[in-house]
């Protein structure tokens, strides 16, 4: 079969269906009305381009990506949500949001990440197309220069480095010294340099919610083992961000499209699935969309499912800052036990 007449469909939870011509890399919206029009399309046309991100710098880390393959990411308010990771901030999850003008709740793209100008520019040479290209206020400003005259189309997104110190001065203290700083990240155990240590060389010991305070490395551990509890823990542990929970979901979707056809994960794709539904489910609890959750608890969920969300809530419920979200998340809470009752 040739290439031009091959797509990929995906069929996203708020119910579009995203057609992707692999040929052409660009993609179409389908709606229950039909093919969508994004916003600010051009001739009112129905077909996209996939988005091509660049990354570019030593310093970032997209080992959750699949580099220059098609990828599926979520959506939020129209914009795609692009999970990252960069030295200066340790082990927090980052994002950059770029504009998409589509209502659709999962768009795709493809990330691509070079260390050095020279391989950008290779690369483009090559024929890699780009959209985005992503660096961090550290890049030689005549280099950026250099590359915006060489490529004006091309949106440019500087970002801030941010150093997190697990030590920080009292108001009117000066700044601990540099040393000082990094013997107090050495000697706290509870502290763990994921720069240095593989995730292959944590997986002998033990608890590893004992070693690390970040959650999506946790995932990403725990699924290599399928250990699929203990992701599953990771919701009650953690105070999880929309943005980690997004970072997880991408996990998960890679084991469950299962695009190599490893034999180990087709026993697994049902269990995976299910676990992808908790976290998207966890997903709109933490950012409080109360029309699209209650929607899902109209519809009903499988008794594991509603086990799941009842333990969330529990916990989010004594979390709550205010007293209109602790009724609100009193009444979800009701709704999903009742939920557990009636599927027991």
């Amino acid at each position: 079969m040739e290439l031009d007449s091959l797509y990929e469909e995906r069929k996203t939870p708020a119910g579009y269906l995203v057609k992707v011509r692999l040929a052409k890399m660009s993609y179409v919206v389908f709606t229950s009305k039909g093919p969508e029009v994004p916003k600010g399309a051009r001739n009112q046309s129905i077909v996209v381009p996939v988005p091509r991100i660049v990354f570019l710098g030593e310093d970032f880390d997209l080992s959750h990506f699949r580099l220059g393959e098609l990828s599926f990411v979520n959506v939020k308010q129209s914009k795609l949500v692009i999970p990252y990771q960069h030295s200066s901030s340790g082990n927090e999850v980052r994002t950059i949001f770029l504009n998409s003008g589509s209502e659709c709740d999962i768009l795709p793209v493809m990330i691509y990440h070079y260390s050095q100008i020279d391989d950008l520019l290779q690369a483009r040479e090559s024929g890699v197309e780009m959209h985005h290209l992503v660096l961090d206020e550290e890049f030689p400003r005549q280099d950026l220069v250099a590359l915006k005259i060489r490529f004006p189309s091309l949106n440019m997104l500087i970002i801030k480095r941010k150093v997190a110190q697990k030590i920080g001065p009292g108001a009117g203290s000066p700044t601990p010294p540099k040393e000082e700083l990094e013997r107090s990240l050495r000697e706290d155990s509870s502290i763990v340099d994921f720069n240095k240590v593989r995730a292959t060389d944590l997986l002998e010991k033990g608890n590893l919610n004992m070693h690390s305070m970040n959650p999506v490395f946790l995932a990403r551990v725990h699924l290599r083992k399928m250990e699929l509890e203990k992701v599953k823990q990771l919701l009650l542990e953690f105070a999880l961000k929309p943005e980690e929970v997004a970072f997880i979901r991408t996990f998960l979707d890679v084991m469950i499209r299962n695009e190599d056809n490893k034999e180990e994960l087709k026993g697994w794709a049902g269990k995976l699935k299910n676990l992808d539904e908790g976290f998207r489910l966890a997903g709109l609890i933490l950012e409080t969309k109360e029309e699209e959750f209650e929607a899902e608890l109209d519809r009903g969920f499988s008794k594991d499912i509603a086990s799941m969300v009842y333990a969330l809530l529990e916990k989010e419920q004594d979390r709550a800052n205010s007293k209109e979200q602790e009724i609100v998340l009193w009444e979800w809470k009701l709704r999903a036990k009742r939920l557990f009752r009636k599927t027991a």
